[in-house]
């Protein structure tokens, strides 16, 4: 390949790595997305899922944002199963089934379809940058280089990876596929801290070796959901793939117990940190010994490839261990496997070099997303690298960043983690890191997010006519809910009664009943106009905010105090060491982190509201104009 130049270079073509090049692109700049594969593009290489608690509403914040994740889970979905829904609102959460064939090959056409973006299949040996740290392009295998105004590193697991299986050890991408060295050296270079992560895929086993007729059947969800705004045809439940639970057996965990050091994992083979979240099944054991059984989830992996995933089953044993392993489940007697499980250890980066913007600090023009950054899971990736995508563009233009807060989105929360507390062993987004639950939920990601999708212009013109149509309907039926009154004598007081969800002793609004806490608003749909023709994500909104109403505006009273502490700026050549009485700790930390304001600073590890103090009245006084 000859040297050409780009805007912006994305290095990846996972998930992390589709949404950075298809946002660049769509914003108009000349992109270059470079993969190791031409036909391997958003692959799932573990779990063939998209959503699930948390993760699933970062996939409605990517749509409202203008990504494509959400679109394509919808598009290849064999499951759609709404999570938590016997739970309180904060945790609801949409999971998919994906057919992993189609959704890549979905990820594939956008991708060769996109205006201002060429994909090119190559690997990276090394990042070109000058002595000033300024990166501006990379170095191909074959000697071409490719020069960019912004490089976004999207590596997932091939960054300097290594397959595990037993005490064998050899250097592989996940699938036996190829992995790249130079970046990491790259990264050193510059003078970058990297970790060493580990992660891990169960084995697959073909359909008809197993007999999953005593298995209990995980259906999915008999209503329209879905995770795009823009999605308009939903899957019935009759067409839905069938999920499946089963448990392993005492047996199973004898195995384990017999040869737990032929495991990667105990053998001293393995040398990093794997996810506490998503554990090895060795671990479990380890980590549980008095429990005798562990669920296994049984799924689908596509229509045109007859193979089950085994959930909650991944292992780095030897091969002959895994044998007796999945035999010694219930209907597994016969099975026949297809791919046999392994560890995968990866480099990635200590994400507390990284700015708000997921640009790196000590490298300019250096954005990462996904892996990279030290997590896990197809959700945050994709989340990231749309914010690296659009921050790239951003910074282009000489615009600010977007930068999310922790009341607006779990992308916020995300970032926010990484950068000032950094990790230690694979993050994953769980609704507990997120302390305003109640208004980051599943249903109302456009109310918060759609007009910065707009406004940055990864939202077009149509969509954003159709998103205030949306909310105008919402306010519509709000003002018919308060006008209207049901009596005790009232066809909807009877059905409430006899379905006993309420009983109506004197008139009350259409607001006033949806406030009583076993009504499911669905029963007012067939007597109130409005909500007639709304989504169920409209539906769900209308409720809550009426429902929690209280709890809701207070809540956002508590984050209006937070907004303030964001915008307390700290200047950036704050020199710490002159902040008098500053813990040695907080110190330490706040010169390596470098937080953009107060607000930030507040929640980095180690730093203490003493120390918070401390800053304020060093601002006062030696920053007098100060914000």
């Amino acid at each position: 390949m000859k040297n050409k130049n780009y805007d912006v270079l994305v290095v990846g073509g996972g998930h992390a790595g589709v949404e950075a090049a298809l946002a660049s692109a769509r914003m108009g700049k000349k992109t270059a997305l470079i993969n190791l594969y031409e036909d391997k593009i958003a692959a799932m290489p573990c779990n063939p899922s998209i959503g699930g608690p948390a993760k699933g509403i970062v996939v409605r914040e990517i749509d409202a944002l203008g990504g494509e994740m959400a679109k394509a889970a919808d598009a290849t979905a064999l499951q759609t199963k709404l999570l938590n829904s016997s739970r309180g609102p904060g945790v609801w959460a949409l999971r998919v089934q994906s057919d992993k064939i189609e959704y890549s090959k979905y990820m594939q056409r956008k991708v060769k379809e996109q205006k201002n973006l060429e994909l090119v299949a190559s690997a990276v040996q090394k990042l070109l940058f000058n002595d000033l740290k300024e990166v501006y392009g990379v170095g191909l295998e074959d000697g071409a280089e490719l020069h960019a105004k912004a490089v976004i590193l999207t590596t997932g697991t091939y960054l300097k990876s290594e397959i595990l299986k037993g005490v064998e050890r050899f250097e592989s991408g996940p699938n036996q596929e190829r992995t790249t060295t130079g970046i990491s050296q790259s990264l050193k270079e510059l003078g970058l801290k990297l970790l060493r992560f580990k992660t891990g895929t169960p084995a697959r086993v073909y359909q008809d070796s197993v007999d999953l007729s005593h298995a209990i059947k995980e259906p999915g969800s008999d209503a329209p959901l879905a995770f795009s705004f823009s999605t308009t045809k939903f899957t019935p439940l009759a067409e839905q793939q069938l999920c499946y639970l089963i448990h392993t057996t005492t047996e199973t965990k004898k195995i384990i117990e017999d040869n737990l050091q032929k495991s990667a994992m105990y053998s001293g083979t393995v040398e990093s940190i794997g996810p506490r979240y998503c554990p090895s099944f060795e671990d479990k054991i380890v980590r549980f010994k008095n429990k005798e059984t562990h669920q296994i989830f049984i799924e689908p992996e596509s229509l045109s490839d007859d193979v089950w995933y085994i959930q909650g089953f991944s292992t780095s044993m030897p091969i002959e261990v895994q044998e007796q392993m999945l035999k010694s489940l219930p209907g597994f007697e016969n099975m026949r496997v297809k791919s046999w499980a392994y560890a995968i250890e990866y480099d990635c980066l200590d994400p507390m070099q990284l700015k708000p913007s997921l640009e790196l600090k000590a490298a300019k023009n250096l954005f990462t997303a996904g892996q990279i950054n030290g997590t896990s899971g197809y959700e945050e990736a994709a989340g990231q690298g749309l914010l690296a995508g659009i921050n790239a563009v951003r910074k282009i233009n000489n615009e600010p960043p977007l930068i999310l807060r922790r009341d607006e989105a779990y992308l916020g929360v995300l970032v926010d983690d990484l950068i000032n507390k950094g990790v230690w062993e694979p993050y994953r987004l769980l609704t507990s890191r997120a302390e305003h639950r109640l208004l980051l939920r599943n249903d109302n990601a456009e109310l918060r997010l759609k007009e910065y999708g707009y406004q940055i212009g990864l939202i077009n013109e149509q969509e954003w006519i159709e998103y205030k149509q949306y909310i105008r309907e919402m306010e519509n039926a709000v003002e018919e809910l308060k006008a209207i009154r049901f009596t005790p004598k009232s066809e909807l007081a009877a059905n409430l009664k006899a379905k006993g969800q309420a009983n109506l002793t004197h008139g009350y609004s259409g607001l006033e009943i949806i406030k009583i806490p076993t009504v499911d608003i669905n029963e007012l749909v067939p007597y109130v106009k409005t909500l007639q023709n709304l989504k169920v994500n409209q539906l769900q909104s209308i409720t809550i905010e009426i429902r929690f109403e209280g709890y809701v505006k207070k809540e956002r009273q508590q984050v209006e105090k937070l907004v303030k502490l964001e915008r307390k700026q700290i200047p950036e050549d704050i020199d710490y060491n002159k902040v008098e009485n500053l813990a040695t700790e907080a110190r330490q930390k706040l010169v390596r982190v470098r937080p953009l304001n107060i607000g930030q600073a507040s929640r980095i590890t180690g730093v203490n509201p003493a120390d918070i103090q401390m800053l304020l009245f060093y601002l006062k006084s030696a920053y007098a104009n100060a914000k």
